[in-house]
């Protein structure tokens, strides 16, 4: 990634099933951040690399042989990070980056290299590699998504004492789709009590910068809930959060310069609704529920003094938004092709490749908060 680092990245892959290189010349880690390149002056000649990175205590060493004069060889170590450590950058710093080489056990020589490692907020979503092909990661939003988060806990808790469900249980209820929708209100209802407003920041300090790097702003869980703000991908990834901790299976959906959630109605991932997460707090809300098809369709999951709210109105109107901001760019998201602005990311799946939800040590709950 050049001359920056992502502590998000290290965190999100650091469970990631270690692969082998295909390429003869690339020696090392396959997926590592910091290398170099030597020529090798003789047949199967010792080398031994070793990096060290200062500000994230980090360090690695590859030991093996270069096989073939002359060739040029591509060593990146596996390095070690101590993970406690790459959580707490909440800024962007610079750090120093040595490298040593050793060929046949000669000292050969010590690089020293600037390089920006930025905030664990800072999402890097896609990179452009030195053959000028583009490696999309929509994989790295997944790791924003922290089902685990004990704030959950207690966001639960105020659902079920505002008496709109009696329990979550994701889709192991009768009712079917209509009971799904109504965990999800309750989820709704309470980040409309505690004030939640959309926000509009999302860009990072290398946004435009760097033509070879796509990266985002992202509030942790524990942003969004201490500032009651949250972006387009915030209020996403905070909602799916949500979700897959009570049993109902979140997606995000990404369109250019916006991202929207999504979540499946049933077990078996047939049918699919939308929830367009900036319209709590921001909208008209006598204007909210209209007389449309999905205005008629979620009267059943609320009662009539429910559905007086403004918490309802502003809820399916973010329902129907979703529905039809899919609707708009269904095509493109379901064939994305290598655009970097079109995807879907089943955090599921993304969690069964081995993708880890960021969680800092310091997390904990929220207070309660009163109707």
């Amino acid at each position: 990634m050049g001359d920056q680092i992502f502590p998000s990245y290290i965190l999100a892959t650091s469970t990631l099933q270690e692969r082998a290189s295909t390429n003869p010349l690339y020696l090392g880690d396959p997926d590592g951040l910091i290398g170099a390149v030597t020529t090798n002056p003789g047949a199967n000649t010792r080398v031994k690399l070793e990096v060290k990175i200062d500000r994230l205590s980090a360090n690695g060493t590859y030991q093996g042989v270069l096989p073939n004069k002359g060739e040029k060889y591509a060593i990146f170590p596996k390095i070690r990070y101590p993970y406690e450590v790459v959580a707490r950058f909440d800024q962007i710093v610079p750090a120093n980056v040595t490298l040593n080489l050793y060929l046949n056990g000669k000292h050969e020589g010590q690089r020293t290299s600037v390089v920006r490692v930025h905030s664990i907020s800072d999402c890097v979503h896609a990179v452009r590699t030195a053959d000028g092909k583009l490696r999309n990661m929509p994989w790295m939003y997944a790791a924003y998504v922290n089902e685990n988060h004990p704030a959950i806990d207690q966001i639960l808790s105020d659902a079920l004492d505002t008496k709109l469900i009696n329990r979550f249980v994701g889709y192991l209820g009768s009712k079917g789709t209509r009971e799904v929708y109504q965990q999800v209100f309750a989820v709704w209802d309470v980040f409309q009590r505690r004030g939640f407003r959309y926000s509009t920041i999302h860009t990072t300090p290398t946004s435009g910068a760097d033509r070879n790097l796509y990266a985002q702003t992202v509030r942790l869980v524990d942003d969004s809930l201490k500032t009651s703000q949250a972006n387009c991908m915030d209020g996403s990834v905070l909602f799916a959060s949500v979700l897959r901790r009570v049993g109902i299976d979140p997606f995000l959906v990404l369109i250019p310069n916006h991202a929207f959630l999504g979540f499946y109605l049933d077990k078996e991932h047939k049918t699919t609704s939308f929830l367009e997460t900036t319209r709590m707090g921001t909208i008209d809300l006598d204007q909210a529920i209209g007389n449309d098809t999905t205005g008629r369709a979620l009267e059943s999951i609320a009662s009539e003094r429910a559905r007086d709210t403004a918490s309802y109105k502003s809820f399916v109107s973010a329902v129907r938004v979703g529905l039809e901001e899919y609707a708009q760019h269904r095509e493109k998201l379901v064939a994305p092709g290598d655009a970097p602005n079109y995807r879907l990311v089943d955090i599921a799946r993304a969690r069964q490749s081995g993708i880890m939800p960021i969680a800092l040590e310091t997390s904990a709950p929220i207070a309660p908060k009163s109707r």
